[in-house]
Order: C-alpha cells, then structure tokens, then sequence
C-alpha cells in the first residue's frame, strides 16, 4: 500500500539540535538523529515519499522565519506537503497565517500546547482558528495530555485535555482539527468528540507502536476509519521507524481501512 506518514518534523539544522539536547534531558533517546535532508532520504529508503511537514514556533517572533525555512526547503522536494507554525503572541499572527496560505501554499498549521504552554481555549487562540475557518484549512494541535515530559513549562494536564478541546470545537465546529497521537492519555475521550464533531480528525503517531502504556482500540480506529491518519513523529523516534506501520499491517483492521489510514484519508483531507 502507499504510505503518506502525517506526522513528519524538519527543522533547520540549530533547530533540531536545540531539540535533541532537550529530548536527551527530558524524554527518550532518540534514534534517528538525522537533519531534514537526511530524514527525506531515509522516508524514500522506506518507501514513503510523501509525507506533512511539521514544525512549531515555541517562543513569539519565531514563527515567520521557520516558515520562510520550511518553505523554501520543501520547494526541493515534490513529495514534502508543509504546515505552517505561528505563536498567538506575535506581533501579526493572522498575517503569519495569510502568508503561509496565500504566498507559501502550505496546508494548514501546527501548534504545540505542551512547547508554547498555551491551552488550546485561550482567547489568544481564537484569531488563528478563525484564520483556519476562513482558509478552510486544518490545524494539527497538540492538545492531548500525552505524552507527558518532563521540561514543559507546565505540567501538561494544566495546558492540555479533551475538556479544553470540547470548549473549542463547541465553539468552532467548522475547525478542521487533527490530534495526534490518538489523544494519549485520553483516547476514550477524544473518540467521544469525534462521535459528535465531524471535522475531527486523529493521528496514530506513536501510539500504534505500543511505545505508551495504552491499549490499542482498534475496533474505534476501523469505526472512525474515514478520520484517522497514519502518523510516525520522524525523527525522532525511540524505536525502528517502521514499527507502526508494521503493527497496522499486522492489525485486525481491514484492507480498506488500512489504506484510509497509510494514505487515502491524508489525501482526502489536504486536498492533495
């Protein structure tokens, strides 16, 4: 099957090395310490030559220089579908925004609660949401509890959780909204939302794997089979890359959903 992973993070070269000091510290030992040409070469090793390029602004004044980065390093290759970052701190986020759309042609926005220690109902939220409606584009948003680490400003439940999401898909049900890593801790609550918001979409990033201490819901992922994406967290991983697609492969899941869920829903939802 054709594998489209959502879930891949390039950053320049200060950037990742920024973030492996901080892994090293606070979380796990990273098996592919690999800069952004590299890991698109090692994702064609494997087979995978389209992929979501993320990345996140976790200060203000960060945002417009990592997307001018991603940009032109994703002009390079035909197969690196990009998001933007903005932090709601900086001085002009809607225009950070209407750049990524309108000049960069980018596919929709990340945004980490966990980095920026901003919980996704904050007010300073809403403008960029209202942006995304108006573009019609997605937001991958790391809101979810899990994983929890060590060195985010604050503990994550207080920044983090179903109930902050619920206020905001009650208030912007026309959000198209991606969480990754299934919701972890809170996978039951997060398949909840999706039974009632139909704009709400997850990514299986890590938790396919079994790397966290949860059970796999399998029977859920082929029930919301249409909205749920393949997603790795490349590079940096604390096992072999092709653990999860391996257990989606080895899965109950059905053919069809597993093509929904290696590349047909990603397609589906970027438009691509």
């Amino acid at each position: 099957m054709k594998i489209f992973d959502a879930h891949v993070h390039l950053f320049p070269d200060r950037v990742f090395d920024a973030i492996w000091r901080w892994f090293d510290k606070n979380a796990w030992a990273i098996q592919y310490k690999y800069y952004a040409d590299q890991v698109v070469a090692t994702l064609a090793e494997q087979g995978i030559h389209e992929f979501l390029v993320l990345n996140y602004a976790h200060v203000p004044d960060m945002a417009a220089s990592l997307n001018e980065w991603t940009y032109h390093f994703c002009q390079q290759y035909s197969g690196a579908h990009p998001l933007g970052t903005v932090h709601p701190d900086d001085k002009h986020p809607r225009q950070l925004i209407k750049q990524c759309f309108e000049n960069y042609g980018f596919y929709g926005l990340k945004f980490h609660s966990h980095v920026t220690g901003i919980r996704p109902d904050d007010e300073r939220m809403f403008p960029i949401y209202e942006t995304l409606i108006e573009y019609n584009k997605p937001i991958v948003l790391h809101a979810g509890t899990g994983p929890s680490l060590a060195g985010y400003p604050q503990h994550t439940e207080h920044v983090s959780g179903a109930s902050y999401v619920r206020r905001i898909l009650e208030r912007y049900p026309e959000l198209k909204l991606i969480m990754p890593h299934l919701g972890a801790d809170e996978v039951d609550e997060f398949f909840q939302l999706m039974s009632e918001y139909p704009k709400l979409y997850l990514d299986t990033t890590m938790v396919l794997a079994g790397y966290f201490d949860l059970k796999i819901p399998w029977n859920k992922i082929e029930k919301y089979s249409d909205r749920i994406l393949y997603g790795s967290d490349f590079p940096n991983l604390p096992y072999d890359m092709m653990t999860e697609i391996q257990a989606i492969q080895k899965s109950p899941l059905s053919l069809d959903t597993q093509a929904k869920l290696l590349c047909q829903n990603a397609y589906k939802l970027l438009e691509i």
